[in-house]
């Protein structure tokens, strides 16, 4: 009897909360997690969001982060978080956005999540949470990378989108730079002439993305001598270039649609960079029996470890007399004025 009792507690402690009763040093508030799909990618990563608020502690913490168990223990092995630290005061409300990664190989339909905090105080040093929160996510099946569909349609209009595709964050800011390990998302028009459709009112058309690290565009011939057959293999190139990128591409996603003239929309889709540098991306559509792209827009991506806070989520400096600056080996990107710029430039920043 006393046995039962006993897993029927640690069971339930995975559900409520639980303060820490030894705790020497705390703070102490509430917590909930926001976002949470119905079921957690095998294959790809996914984000969701941790609030939380403390009322009672110091009046302010800085590099505050989740402390994350895993039940059951065998799965601690096949999943991984990422998050960025956060400062937080007494009183206001922090997010902590948490981009979770399941090793297809996992055994578990769920997994249990038993989520404390840490933070630090100028004066009283690394605190811990006087409460604990727990969260049951489902994965979803395994073969499902034939089953998903990784999009979302948005209407016509809705969404305002300057070129045929582009960036954003997860609040639909335009980015230009992103974060290596996080997710962002690419939307893109879907939207062909009339030309494309011949004597058929709809067909099947094929919309899709790639990254590829490194640059990977051919160079324009540039130069008084540069000759006709120069210009002809460039082109040549060119043409190869766009129709086999996304076809050898290990970071890519198509999606195919029916579609008509009179009624185009927008696709959005999420992705995630693994690392830091220089990637190529091109953005492309095509019919869907067609071996050529019809469209495609190629150009650089730049992935950095991590931002600077004095950076807004438009990647724009947040004191417009700064500019922004990045490290040479793209593990920071920093916001200065010229003078600090100049000194760091001569340190070997920039690029």
């Amino acid at each position: 009897m006393k046995t039962r009792l006993l897993i029927l507690f640690v069971f339930v402690g995975l559900l409520i909360s639980i303060p820490h009763i030894f705790a020497s040093e705390s703070f102490h508030g509430t917590s909930s997690f926001e976002n949470i799909p119905s079921e957690i990618s095998r294959h790809f990563p996914t984000t969701f969001d941790i609030k939380l608020q403390y009322t009672a502690g110091p009046w302010g913490l800085d590099d505050v982060i989740p402390v994350i168990e895993i039940s059951p223990e065998n799965a601690a092995s096949h999943v991984s978080f990422n998050f960025e630290p956060i400062s937080v005061n007494k009183n206001s409300i922090g997010r902590i956005p948490v981009t979770i990664t399941v090793d297809p190989a996992i055994e578990y339909e769920k997994i249990f999540l038993s989520v404390s905090f840490e933070g630090n105080n100028s004066q009283a040093g690394l605190l811990k949470s006087g409460w604990t929160d727990s969260l049951i996510l489902s994965l979803g099946p395994r073969d499902e990378i034939s089953q998903r569909v990784d999009y979302e349609k948005i209407p016509w209009g809705e969404l305002e989108i300057k070129s045929d595709a582009a960036i954003f964050t997860k609040n639909m800011i335009p980015r230009s730079m992103v974060k290596a390990g996080e997710q962002f998302f690419v939307v893109q028009k879907v939207d062909f002439s009339k030309d494309n459709f011949a004597a058929n009112s709809t067909f099947s058309a094929v919309v899709g993305y790639a990254f590829e690290k490194g640059q990977k565009m051919i160079p324009f011939p540039r130069g008084d001598n540069v000759t006709d057959a120069e210009h002809d293999k460039f082109s040549e190139d060119s043409r190869k270039l766009r129709n086999e990128f996304y076809q050898n591409s290990k970071l890519a996603k198509s999606f195919e649609f029916i579609v008509t003239p009179e009624k185009p929309f927008l696709v959005k889709s999420p992705f995630v960079l693994p690392e830091s540098g220089t990637y190529t991306h091109q953005f492309f559509k095509k019919l869907k029996n067609s071996p050529a792209v019809s469209e495609s827009s190629m150009g650089g991506t730049t992935v950095v470890e991590k931002f600077s806070k004095a950076i807004g989520e438009n990647n724009i400096c947040k004191n417009e007399n700064f500019r922004i600056l990045i490290k040479h080996d793209y593990s920071n990107v920093v916001c200065v004025d010229s003078d600090t710029a100049w000194t760091l430039i001569g340190r070997g920043w920039g690029l």
